[in-house]
């Protein structure tokens, strides 16, 4: 008998720990109680959400549909299991059939459980244009499969029966097979033959006690086995880390849809460890009462769950949690939140930002054009966010989406009074600054208008600035770097050397794209979903965390070298804290990709805030 070691997706049980959130911050210690009851403690899975497969088998689908020519795109069986999902996917033109006969052309996309040979042979007839989705690791259970078929060797799959993993496996058991669903099936275990060599395989959403069970039970009957852990890692670690959760929590909910078996298995595995365990599809379906008494609760999801439906589950408990927490902590947080999601705190960074490069270029810092630069800042986000709440923010951010449909009319009117002001404020500081903020006040608001005619634009993808291709972030950065270095001293300071204010540029634009290419990594699925094209869903994920790895040191050196050239002075050293705090912040997001949204963002424009304390700490006595 041959061992697991022939395992064709290798076990891999690395460090996998829990994120902590705390209802009114992040990871708060444990035992640490508010207004008597104790704060409920949030412990959110590292490995919840989307699998490699399933993430690739949805980017595939999105990126289809945003490059190709409108022609009908469908997939052979729903994508994944999770129907808040499906229906996106639908409202964005991408439906699915469940048998091949209802689709004669277009293209057709195979789904990440993959299909018999048999079901390809009748594609490839049809003549269809084909995408293969199968998740690389399914594609190695069939490769296993096939080559032990062509051996002669019968199969065993230890897996669920109707699942359509599994079928599509059946498919390549040419010499004969036979799914176990269970230790217990009798049934099927008989149909094994004794005597023949077996190639035994485990479907890879499996439990992997499961597959020692069977691999037990058939190692007395049959001599020669070929025993295959092709069980995901992903779903490996995803059982374990549910069995730590479980042992540390008073309750554990499960996100995800009912139709999916990984899902079904994760709640399981909490039920089998005697922690009240809830199953949820959304987070409506979260009742206060059954969560209000826990102090720990576990937060997992299962493979086919997006982000955004994560989000929204902790959001809810967040809500709960924060019900039972003092009142004055309470009237705190919320106020950090609104801070933070209406770009208040958003302008005081934009305004450190402003006395930093001020400082930069060898100028003292003046109230006029830093509070120019915290007014355009803020009308800029807050008008931009207000036509886009419909969009990707309500995947990406619940919360803030809500807050704005709620409020919608008061932001506007605050918004167009800050753009109002910072135009009059700006003609204080000469006629050249204020028509150069009215241009960008005037783009910034063409930014998410319709430049094409309704009659003209019935073929085009591009409606609006923000519709090109990645404009997104080199317009914000390009955006608060001229209102922070060039405004407060074009026209206003009697000298202006081009040296420091290329620096104190570059520093500006460089900080604020890491700023808001970070926010777009964060927000990737929501993103893809509405079919907005950001500069990680042109570049990828990796390419745009290598861009972001590769800027940070690039600012620094640009600080270092100008600085020891005495073309800024001293206070670029001392910028580099500010850069290395954005690091530190790469690291965390490296880690916990759902990250508490609103702290997260708070942290990096809290950084901008810190440049500013500095530059005026420098300026007052330090230099």
């Amino acid at each position: 008998m041959k061992s697991c070691e022939e395992s064709a997706c290798a076990p891999d049980f690395g460090p996998c720990g829990a994120q902590e959130l705390a209802t009114g911050r992040g990871g708060a210690d444990e035992g640490k109680s508010l207004d008597g009851a104790g704060a409920m403690k949030i412990r959110l899975a590292q490995t919840a959400g989307f699998c490699m497969g399933v993430r690739r088998a949805v980017d595939m689908v999105l990126d289809l549909q945003r490059r190709s020519p409108p022609l009908p795109i469908v997939t052979y069986g729903p994508l994944i299991h999770n129907p808040q999902t499906l229906e996106l996917l639908v409202s964005r033109g991408i439906t699915c059939v469940d048998s091949l006969d209802e689709v004669n052309h277009g293209t057709v996309v195979i789904r990440a459980h993959g299909i018999s040979p048999q079901e390809r042979k009748v594609l490839d007839a049809k003549g269809l244009t084909v995408i293969d989705a199968t998740c690389p690791r399914v594609s190695r259970v069939q490769a296993v499969i096939r080559k032990h078929a062509a051996k002669g060797h019968f199969c065993v799959i230890v897996g669920d029966q109707d699942h359509p993993e599994v079928r599509g496996l059946m498919g390549f058991a040419t010499a004969g097979g036979v799914v176990i669903p269970d230790a217990d099936c009798k049934g099927a275990l008989n149909a094994v033959p004794p005597s023949s060599d077996l190639c035994v395989v485990a479907q890879t959403t499996q439990e992997p006690e499961l597959l020692e069970s069977v691999v037990q039970l058939l190692s007395g009957r049959c001599p020669n086995i070929h025993v295959y852990n092709t069980i995901c890692d992903s779903t490996k670690r995803r059982q374990a880390e549910v069995k730590r959760l479980a042992a540390q929590s008073d309750l554990i909910i499960v996100v995800g849809g009912r139709g999916s078996g990984n899902t079904r298995r994760l709640v399981k595995v909490a039920e089998a460890h005697h922690t009240p365990t809830i199953h949820v599809e959304t987070a409506e379906e979260i009742e206060p009462a059954a969560v209000t008494n826990a102090r720990v609760i576990g937060v997992t999801a299962g493979a086919s769950t997006p982000n955004w439906q994560i989000r929204r589950v902790i959001d809810k408990l967040r809500e709960i949690g924060m019900s039972r927490r003092a009142a004055p902590l309470k009237r705190i947080r919320r106020a950090i939140d609104i801070a933070v999601m209406t770009y208040c705190w958003a302008a005081l960074g934009g305004g450190g930002l402003a006395a930093t490069c001020l400082v930069l270029q060898g100028h003292a810092v003046k109230w006029l054009p830093v509070a120019v630069t915290m007014l355009f800042v803020f009308s800029m986000h807050l008008l931009n966010r207000i036509r886009e709440r419909s969009g990707a923010v309500r995947f990406n951010t619940p919360e803030i989406a809500a807050f704005y449909n709620r409020h919608g009319p008061l932001l506007t009117a605050l918004g167009w009074t800050s753009s109002f002001a910072a135009v009059i404020l700006s003609s204080w500081m000469g006629t050249i600054t204020c028509l150069l903020l009215l241009a960008m006040v005037i783009t910034g608001r063409l930014y998410t208008e319709r430049i094409i005619p309704e009659h003209v634009r019935q073929n085009r993808r591009w409606r609006s600035l923000k519709d090109l291709p990645g404009s997104k972030t080199p317009l914000v950065a390009m955006g608060w770097a001229v209102a922070a270095a060039v405004l407060p001293v074009i026209g206003f300071e009697p000298s202006v050397s081009m040296a420091s204010l290329s620096v104190a540029f570059l520093f500006a634009a460089a900080m604020v794209f890491w700023r808001t290419a970070m926010s777009d990594l964060l927000d990737i699925q929501g993103d893809r979903i509405v079919g907005r094209e950001t500069i990680p869903i042109l570049i990828g994920e990796r390419r745009t965390r290598l861009l972001l790895g590769i800027l940070l040191p690039a600012v620094g050196c640009l600080l270092v070298g100008a600085a020891a050239t005495n073309v800024i002075p001293g206070l670029g050293l001392w910028l580099l804290v500010n850069v290395l705090t954005f690091g530190a912040l790469f690291v965390v997001y490296r880690r916990r990709s759902l990250v508490d949204r609103l702290w997260f963002e708070g942290l990096i424009d809290g950084n901008f805030v810190f440049a500013g304390i500095l530059s005026l700490v420098y300026s007052v006595g330090w230099r």
